[in-house]
């Protein structure tokens, strides 16, 4: 039997699927919206870039700059779009994003408001910077630097968790009174 290509949809379809999943998380990220539709394998990096690309040049979506990249959601104009024609987006789309939208919407807003990076110095430590980020301005800015990307990741997996202790106890310390 031979090989046959993947099935692909149709771009309408495509560009459905990206702006219905736009009006039930936005507003989000390229890289946010791609682990979304990445993670149910329902499109790939090019079509979803193809077809956020034709939404703003239709006026159904609109990019607006952020701090690291570009936040997408739909306009007027792509709300009508999906009123429309917004039976042929597949049933199973419409029930994964009902379903968990709110789960989707809270970590994309974890991700935003804890932020973190990390890079190898010229020495081979590992530079981790973690950041708490509020109406898009930096509340506590910490660099680390560490032996291993081991210890970096641990590190960072752990700052949304402690970020708020941190703060305060930093606060704490420097508007404490001296004896």
């Amino acid at each position: 039997m031979p090989l046959q290509p993947p099935k692909r949809p149709p771009d309408d379809e495509q560009r459905l699927v990206v702006l219905y999943a736009l009006q039930q998380l936005a507003p989000c990220t390229e890289l946010q919206l791609l682990q979304f539709l990445s993670e149910y394998d329902w499109m790939n990096y090019f079509d979803m870039m193809f077809a956020l690309q034709e939404l703003c040049a239709r006026g159904q979506a609109v990019r607006s700059r952020k701090r690291a990249g570009y936040l997408y959601q739909p306009t007027d104009a792509g709300q009508e779009a999906l009123v429309l024609f917004g039976g042929r987006v597949p049933g199973s789309v419409k029930k994964t994003l009902e379903e968990t939208g709110d789960q989707w919407r809270r970590r994309f807003a974890q991700e935003d408001q804890y932020q973190h990076s990390i890079h190898q110095t010229d020495r081979g430590e590992y530079e981790l910077t973690l950041t708490v980020v509020e109406q898009e301005m930096d509340m506590l800015r910490l660099s680390l630097t560490v032996p291993t990307r081991e210890l970096a990741q641990q590190l960072a997996s752990q700052w949304p968790q402690k970020a708020s202790q941190i703060y305060e106890t930093v606060i704490h310390a420097l508007t404490e009174e001296e004896p």
